[in-house]
């Protein structure tokens, strides 16, 4: 029986560079975030242009969403809808963002008292993450719990590619 390397996690077999500046982006584009709808169409959070632009399947941008400070993660809430985290030090909110007939809605917007770097969404549960915590919401914007905290370091909760990384120190 053929067994694959363990070590080995994909194979790289092409790629593409696609350009995803628009009109109004006064800034280099720099990505934060991606989300992959199921039909395809991207979401890409665009941190320095403080935008969500919306890709279609031949990654060409056909709608965008201006945010109120700088978007840093996203996660897919529901087949057509996604929950962004804004966060500039004295912003911190959850956008939550849905795509109609090709178009970016506002559906509503948490304020947090804390920061908000990292996101994901979990059997119908928002995971966020400040910069030393991990805290657990409900899609109304309840907060459930505080369900770590490590002040040891400036950055020990992180949250990536709703993927929630705890660091151990």
């Amino acid at each position: 029986m053929w067994q694959e390397d363990p070590n080995k996690v994909f194979t790289v077999r092409g790629k593409s560079v696609q350009n995803v500046k628009i009109s109004s982006d006064s800034k280099e584009c720099s990505i934060a975030a991606i989300c992959v709808l199921p039909d395809r169409q991207v979401l890409v959070a665009d941190n320095n242009n403080e935008n969500i632009k919306l890709l279609d399947q031949q990654y060409q941008v056909v709608s965008h969403w201006n945010a109120t400070t700088w978007p840093w993660a996203m996660c897919q809430i529901s087949a057509s809808e996604v929950a962004v985290t804004l966060e500039n030090g004295y912003i911190h909110e959850v956008q939550f963002i849905k795509v109609n007939n090709r178009q970016l809605v506002t559906v509503k917007n948490l304020k947090l008292r804390h920061t908000c770097n990292g996101i994901a969404c979990h059997e119908g549960d928002l995971y966020i993450t400040a910069d030393t915590a991990l805290f657990k919401y409900t899609l109304n914007g309840k907060q459930v719990s505080k369900m770590y905290e490590d002040t040891s370091d400036s950055y020990t909760g992180l949250c990536k590619n709703d993927i929630i990384l705890i660091s151990s120190g």
